[in-house]
């Protein structure tokens, strides 16, 4: 007799879970710190607008990630490999190790998404 138990029957996992939660409260007050950077006009509106973009990028993403979509998952790759470049270019230590763990854990979970 065939199993019922797919991959996708297990649903979301506990860690792509907080990920995602912690994501969203990042995202929110980082909102707000663009929207700060902004009043400041002059060339902090220029990187405000940016600093704008990738929130909302990585909103969706985020998003993508909770509903396990793969499109989510392979955009998740791309958005914390940039970010350990941008680490490992600002030697910001602390912040490479956890977007390296992040990214290895993502990749391990790979079997969730559809």
């Amino acid at each position: 007799m065939p199993s019922t138990y797919d991959r996708r029957s297990r649903g979301r996992p506990l860690g792509i879970t907080i990920l995602c939660l912690l994501g969203f409260v990042g995202a929110f007050f980082s909102f707000f710190g663009m929207l700060g950077t902004m009043a400041r006009g002059g060339p902090f509106a220029i990187v405000g607008l940016v600093g704008l973009a990738v929130i909302v990028g990585k909103t969706a993403v985020l998003y993508g990630l909770w509903t396990l979509q793969y499109w989510g998952y392979k955009w998740a790759l791309r958005f914390y490999a940039l970010s350990a470049v941008l680490d490992l270019v600002t030697f910001s230590l602390l912040a490479l190790v956890i977007d390296l763990l992040v990214i290895a854990y993502i990749a391990s979970k790979a079997d969730h998404f559809r």
